[in-house]
């Protein structure tokens, strides 16, 4: 599960990457302008944790 955040007018995500010894490791990264630079950048990281080589990324308006 993704969170999305906005922290001091800038949008920051963080979502679960699973357990290292015993502990819950946690991947963040913030300083997006707007939530579709925020929403962009998700899913390129997403996209690369899941093994898929997919160069673009669809954009939504939201």
């Amino acid at each position: 599960m993704i969170n999305i955040r906005k922290r001091n007018n800038l949008y920051e995500y963080r979502f679960e990457a699973g357990k290292v010894n015993g502990k819950r490791k946690q991947i963040t990264k913030s300083g997006f302008r707007t939530k579709n630079e925020e929403y962009i950048a998700e899913q390129q990281t997403m996209n690369y944790r899941n093994g898929s080589n997919l160069s673009t990324c669809y954009i939504y308006k939201i």
